[in-house]
């Protein structure tokens, strides 16, 4: 799992097929005991790892991309189907930082279509698909993360509070 490697593979990939004008990563699912507060995962760290290493080799091949067409660079992870905020799942929290690459990347590629999603780990693989799809479709590209839960898909907002 070398950034070497990586290249390596993406260099074939473009040879083979031409350049990467999608990006998917579906998270694997980190799930701690009951007994464990939070669960990080030298595993989940280094897939973590990769992503953020994707993000900076894709850059060029999604920004060119973007001149023909929709491209799009998706991260999926299943926490608890609310951002995290359900606290019914011990998910494993390292994961999360992919909310962080992708709302980042909205901003610097500004082209590219970027998008965030939390799935509730109890959704199947089929529905789970059809949520992924719906959101690489989605219009709105104000929304950068999206959940699919208990509550439906919600988005998170900010409320200004009085003082």
């Amino acid at each position: 799992m070398s950034e070497e490697h990586l290249q390596k593979q993406l260099t074939t990939i473009a040879t083979d097929y031409g350049q990467v004008g999608a990006f998917i990563h579906i998270h694997p699912l980190f799930v701690g005991d009951d007994n464990q507060e939070i669960l990080f995962s030298p595993q989940e760290k280094a897939i973590v790892k990769q992503v953020f290493l994707m993000a900076k080799h894709l850059k060029k091949s999604l920004n060119e991309a973007a001149n023909h067409g929709r491209s799009c660079f998706c991260t999926v992870v299943r926490l608890d189907g609310a951002f995290g905020l359900e606290q019914k799942v011990n998910f494993g929290a390292i994961g999360a930082g992919l909310f962080g690459l992708t709302k980042t990347l909205v901003w610097e590629w500004s082209r590219v279509f970027c998008r965030a999603i939390d799935l509730n780990p109890k959704l199947d693989a089929e529905q789970s698909a059809h949520l992924i799809i719906a959101e690489l479709h989605d219009n709105n590209r104000y929304l950068t993360e999206v959940a699919y839960g208990s509550y439906g898909r919600v988005t998170l907002t900010s409320v200004l509070g009085k003082s």
